[in-house]
């Protein structure tokens, strides 16, 4: 996120803000406005925090914001055992290999939250970010293994 000026404003959210308040932008070389037509505009961010900031309110007003719960680990390994379950029954795998899916959906779990809590994006590394998505390659990875 660029940098907040002291009034709250950030020149690049600020752009879109025109794009959605005036529905364009002014040409600087004719001084002449460029309406942009049939456009839609779908933005995402994570809370505030390790880098990222707030957004100004008047940006916000033209957003819906909606706020995701994180899953419980009850929901997580349910989900991911499922997978797993299904994936060792429809390819015929060892019963030795099948009877550590909870396992293995467990210990992916464990350090799937470790690296939440201990590997924090921080401004000048922003991009360390960890989500279910992580996770969930893991168990994808292992999908994709042979019998």
């Amino acid at each position: 996120m660029p940098e907040v000026q002291r009034w709250g404003a950030q020149p690049p959210i600020e752009i879109l803000r025109q794009l959605l308040d005036k529905g364009g932008w002014y040409d600087l070389k004719d001084v002449s406005f460029r309406k942009l037509i049939d456009t839609r505009f779908v933005s995402c961010m994570g809370p505030p925090g390790g880098g990222r900031s707030f957004i100004s309110p008047r940006m916000q007003r033209h957003l819906c914001v909606i706020g995701l719960a994180d899953f419980d680990d009850d929901t997580l390994l349910r989900i991911f055992s499922s997978i797993l379950h299904w994936f060792f029954a429809v390819n015929k795998f060892n019963e030795n290999i099948t009877k550590v899916e909870n396992k293995i959906v467990q210990a992916s779990r464990e350090i799937y939250k470790t690296a939440m809590g201990k590997l924090l994006p921080t401004p000048r590394k922003a991009h360390y970010t960890f989500n279910l998505r992580d996770f969930a390659k893991v168990i994808l990875g292992i999908c994709m293994s042979d019998s």
